[in-house]
């Protein structure tokens, strides 16, 4: 075999490590109580609640999710999750719709934020908040702790 033959399946073999990492861990297995404090952190759990004006961009539905964060999952997932962001977060099945798209950001995110250690509850709430580095941001301290204080 070629020095350029055993390059190009050694690339091959990485890339294909590569997607089955991806999916390796599979979507976390977080409990309901997880997703029933933030959405009372988020809207007082009001499935109605709509969108709300950030500084820069609208939050929406009872988890208040944004649609770069849909956009992220969506991509993840490879599908886009309730057909599109609005439908999905504020639709007639926007209670189930958001925690898939949840579920996707915090499998996208989670490892990554936490440099590789499994993410904790605790990760999760804050990236929910934060974004992709949401687990490392001051500023999501206190919103971990309003949820903290709901889960007991």
């Amino acid at each position: 075999m070629s020095c350029l033959a055993r390059k190009v399946l050694l690339v091959s073999a990485l890339l294909s490590a590569c997607v089955v990492n991806r999916f390796a861990f599979g979507l976390p297995d977080l409990p309901n109580k997880f997703f029933d404090c933030i959405c009372e952190v988020e809207s007082n759990c009001n499935p109605r609640i709509g969108c709300v004006n950030d500084p820069a961009t609208l939050s929406c539905g009872p988890y208040q999710i944004k649609e770069a964060y849909w956009q992220d999952a969506s991509e993840f997932a490879k599908e886009s999750i309730g057909g599109n962001w609005m439908n999905c977060i504020t639709g007639a099945d926007n209670m189930s719709c958001s925690k898939k798209v949840m579920l996707n950001y915090f499998q996208r995110y989670g490892r990554y934020c936490t440099n590789g250690r499994e993410p904790t509850i605790e990760d999760y709430a804050r990236i929910h908040n934060g974004g992709p580095q949401g687990c490392r941001l001051q500023r999501t301290v206190s919103y971990w702790a309003k949820v903290s204080r709901c889960l007991g």
